[in-house]
């Protein structure tokens, strides 16, 4: 099978499964993203918190 072969068996199995693909309602995705922006905003601030604890902590030790 020549290369250009082999490309164009890919494209159509591309479009193929392209075509099979369900996208979220745009409520769903708005919802989802906020969900990821709230746990980033969290464990942020939880990481913030552990680094400072441990700094004052080492610099009590020191």
């Amino acid at each position: 099978m020549s290369r250009i072969a082999e490309v164009q068996k890919f494209v159509r199995e591309v479009q193929a499964e392209a075509k099979k693909v369900v996208w979220p309602e745009r409520k769903d995705a708005l919802q989802s993203t906020l969900m990821v922006v709230v746990m980033v905003i969290f464990v942020a601030l939880f990481l913030w918190a552990v680094d400072g604890t441990m700094g004052w902590l080492v610099q009590k030790v020191i």
